[in-house]
């Protein structure tokens, strides 16, 4: 007997035999008990799943001699072939002229449909159905397709389409229709892996769980390219394989050095791994099979890292799996994905461009250069403990004054006025994954603006109902520093009082100012001398109503909404209450 391939030989030949496909063998095994067969089936889904075996499997069971199997007190209809009668025998061996099996791509054009049509017509040569599995049918013509709309629509009671293809986006919506739809799906190692251990054992191969894991993730989730990747390994290695062996003839890094690599990224040592890269290099290792590696190994330790318990969605065998706990513990979720995403975008631009060790170099010097984020409710809670500590000081105060001590109140207002969080620039190595995860928040304080403000509380703060005469005192400051500024856009202008600390400056709309920015910084630098205190200046642009000099102070009707409102009205808010919530913040400023 000539030599079969393990694929051919190991071609399941009962339903309960096909790996990781239940959702479909389990339906068409209840269809055929039922006897409620479909005219036409679509099988779609990645390359070496099981579509064709399948196909191949209902069509044994459909015309099977033997559908019957005994129990104790009766008989049933199994859905399985018998795998023993005439009919299961010459289809398994593929002579049976009532299974037909046709390759779309060399017969794709509407001459081989029109002989099909009329072929169809016929009735089964030996049993109950006849079967047309078409392969690829994705390559057919758009003629080729339309001369099989009708056939397909309305075949003969004998007859039963199977379709299998890998591209189910081209299969016409008036083909896809007119079919049962039955997806295939890629298969987990978990899945493949008994497979290789029962054809291991049979042909006496001696493989540990790291050579058929190692197997199962090369085959990326195809159970027929795991057979022939074993089968390789086997001819090339003899059946002994170990780690070792297997990977020198992958082309796969060495199992030390990819350890010492992955070591090196998770210490920060940017030198060891530079040098352990042109190792793998001078070896002749395929890197961009190095770089699947450690994606998948990166993977693992984010998975663990989110959740210790999720050991049973990792790809490493399960010995590894103490260790690769231990690790996780020690790096941040954060910064296993900023190096899974490094590592998934050099895999692209390797596809794209070439030069493997330059692009890895790159993303070693990336992965060196993240720097570990700050939470954003990590910087609440430390605002609100300065919050805190100021309000026990303050209490503190009043019971033992201090006229040398500045109010907590003002600094807390200052504070608040001169916290800003902004984003960190970028170095240039990082600039290239700023999109891949949050820049890491700079919290920067207005030291001046401190200082100027326990300077100003020496003196006694004045209030805002001598808004009239605190304003004549600030034009008077502002002639000796830009004297056009007052004889110009601030002539006309009218002040309105927004609160204890905002001030709104309404000038004409047909003034302007030559820098609005230093205008604004001298005004409120002029005021803040004034008072005795800082507050907040804004310039608008309106319609200035005249009014008679006497009358200078703010009309309360002329506001619709202060800020004190706006912000209450925002924090009522039914979308931006649980957002304060969430955070335990508040609302300063609302525009």
């Amino acid at each position: 007997m000539s030599y079969e391939v393990f694929a051919q030989k190991w071609r399941p030949q009962y339903f309960r035999d096909v790996v990781g496909q239940a959702h479909v063998t389990a339906t068409l095994q209840n269809q055929i008990r039922s006897e409620r067969l479909g005219h036409a089936y679509l099988f779609w889904g990645p390359r070496g799943t099981g579509k064709t075996t399948v196909a191949r499997l209902f069509a044994k069971a459909v015309n099977c001699l033997n559908p019957m199997q005994e129990t104790e007190f009766e008989q049933v209809l199994t859905g399985e072939p018998c795998n023993q009668c005439d009919a299961c025998s010459a289809i398994t061996q593929g002579s049976s002229f009532d299974v037909i099996e046709m390759d779309a791509a060399s017969n794709r054009g509407i001459d081989t449909i029109r002989d099909l049509r009329e072929n169809v017509k016929l009735s089964p040569a030996a049993y109950k159905y006849k079967i047309y599995i078409i392969d690829e049918v994705h390559m057919l013509t758009t003629e080729g397709f339309n001369a099989l709309l009708k056939t397909l629509e309305e075949p003969p009671s004998h007859v039963i389409f199977i379709m299998a293809t890998t591209e189910h986006a081209q299969i016409p919506k008036t083909i896809a229709s007119r079919c049962q739809d039955f997806d295939f799906r890629y298969l987990t190692p978990e899945q493949i892996i008994p497979r290789l251990q029962l054809i291991a054992d049979d042909e006496n191969i001696s493989a540990d769980d790291g050579v058929l894991t190692l197997i199962a993730r090369q085959s990326e989730g195809c159970l027929r390219d795991a057979e022939n990747l074993l089968e390789r390994l086997v001819s090339s290695a003899g059946k002994e394989l170990t780690l070792a062996n297997v990977e020198e003839t992958l082309g796969l890094g060495s199992n030390l050095l990819l350890h010492e690599l992955t070591a090196a990224i998770e210490e920060r040592n940017l030198a060891v791994g530079l040098a352990t890269l042109n190792k793998l290099s001078k070896q002749g290792m395929d890197l961009a099979q190095c770089l699947d590696q450690l994606i998948a190994y990166f993977r693992d330790l984010r998975l663990l890292a989110i959740d210790s318990q999720l050991d049973e969605l990792i790809q490493h065998p399960k010995s590894e799996l103490s260790a690769l706990k231990e690790k996780a513990q020690q790096i941040s979720v954060e910064r296993l994905s900023r190096i899974v995403k490094i590592l998934m975008h050099t895999n692209r631009e390797i596809k794209e461009y070439g030069y493997a060790q330059l692009q890895l170099e790159s993303a070693l010097i990336q992965i060196n250069a993240i720097k570990e984020t700050i939470q954003l409710d990590e910087i609440i809670n430390k605002l609100i403990a300065i919050e805190q500590k100021i309000d026990s000081a303050e209490a503190e105060s009043e019971r033992t004054p201090n006229p040398t001590f500045p109010s907590s109140n003002r600094i807390s207002e200052t504070l608040e006025s001169n916290v800003e969080v902004k984003s960190p620039i970028h170095s240039s190595q990082e600039s290239e994954t700023s999109s891949q995860a949050p820049p890491k928040p700079i919290v920067t304080v207005n030291s001046e603006s401190v200082s100027n403000t326990e300077q100003s509380d020496q003196t006694a703060a004045r209030s805002l109902d001598e808004l009239p005469a605190i304003w004549e005192e600030v034009k008077s400051q502002l002639k000796e520093i830009s004297p056009s500024l007052v004889h110009g856009a601030l002539k006309d202008a009218v002040l309105d009082v927004q609160g204890e600390d905002q001030i709104n400056i309404i000038y004409p709309a047909g003034a302007f100012f030559l820098n609005y920015n230093e205008a604004t910084a001298d005004i409120t630098k002029a005021f803040r001398d004034v008072l005795g205190k800082p507050i907040q200046i804004e310039l608008v642009k309106g319609e200035v109503v005249t009014q008679q000099a006497e009358n200078t102070e703010p009309v309360e009707e002329e506001a619709k909404t202060t800020p004190m409102m706006r912000r209450q009205q925002a924090e009522e808010d039914e979308q931006i209450r649980p957002v304060l919530e969430l955070f335990d913040a508040r609302i300063l400023e609302t525009q």
